[in-house]
């Protein structure tokens, strides 16, 4: 009788400790459930510096697989291809908008979370959008 008690509480400790890690999260970006496809947004207005951000997000198996995220200007231009501005960029805060693209677009695709991806060093307001528009391209993936 001891025996069956004790396994009792043991199945029931463990129930209740495997209950507690369970996630409770309504996120779908942490559990990989989008639909398939391709989704996009875009800023409605040009910047300070005269760009405005565009992503996106390819979405197969229910994963981010790739991302594409620019900032472009009036004319079409993309700021990742202006090469005077790339090298101001660099010289003052040690990084391109090429570089800055780059980083955030695999953080988004290793994380399957834009809550998960960096801040990048010496580009806050681009990670800010890309994370802003990343959101809003995503709603429609999610399941």
């Amino acid at each position: 009788m001891k025996k069956a008690l004790a396994i009792g509480i043991a199945t029931a400790f463990v129930a209740v400790s495997l209950a507690g890690c369970g996630s409770n999260s309504s996120n779908t970006s942490s559990s990989g459930t989008y639909k398939d496809g391709t989704y996009k947004a875009e800023q409605t207005a040009f910047d300070a510096h005269g760009y405005k951000g565009q992503i996106e997000i390819t979405v197969k198996d229910g994963k981010i697989t790739n991302v594409l995220y620019n900032e472009v200007d009036k004319n079409g231009k993309f700021k990742r291809d202006d090469a005077d501005y790339a090298s101001k960029m660099k010289a003052k805060n040690n990084i391109t908008p090429k570089e800055v693209d780059e980083k955030l677009q695999q953080e988004l695709v290793d994380s399957q979370d834009t809550s998960k991806v960096d801040t990048v060093a010496g580009a806050t307001e681009s990670s800010k959008t890309f994370k802003e528009l990343a959101d809003q391209a995503l709603k429609d993936a999610k399941n």
